[in-house]
């Protein structure tokens, strides 16, 4: 049985910016999956690292957008994903970002969060676990 899937901000930047072995991990990873989600905090933490970092023209953060809403579930966030994010943020030490994410990936029974930036292997509550497509 296939997995839901959330991904994670860094995830995201590599697909758009990396043009080697990482994006065609990440197009592996991702046709393992049964839906694959990212969140409208993502998208906003993916626009502010290419601005941040130069990575992207305008032009081309807009047409990334514009891909990862035809590829991924977008999902928002609510009330109960940020009183689940101080919870989560309380109990396993991430920042209250980080926790917002995972928030989201557990709202949405993601069984997987793929990301670069958090503890490889970690099991959250035991439905969620945190893996770094790279390893």
């Amino acid at each position: 049985m296939k997995d839901n899937v959330f991904i994670d901000t860094n995830i995201l930047v590599y697909f758009a910016t990396d043009k080697t072995e990482k994006r065609d991990i990440i197009l592996t990873k991702l046709a393992e999956c049964e839906y694959s989600y990212i969140s409208i905090q993502v998208l906003n933490e993916f626009n502010n690292s290419c601005f941040k970092k130069s990575l992207l023209k305008p032009d081309e953060i807009e047409f990334a957008l514009n891909e990862y809403t035809k590829m991924f579930n977008v999902v928002i966030l609510n009330i109960a994903t940020i009183i689940d994010a101080l919870r989560l943020k309380q109990k396993y030490g991430y920042s209250y970002y980080d926790s917002l994410i995972i928030s989201t990936a557990l709202q949405n029974d993601c069984k997987i969060l793929y990301s670069e930036d958090m503890q490889h292997t970690q099991k959250i509550d035991d439905k969620l676990t945190i893996l770094n497509p790279f390893k």
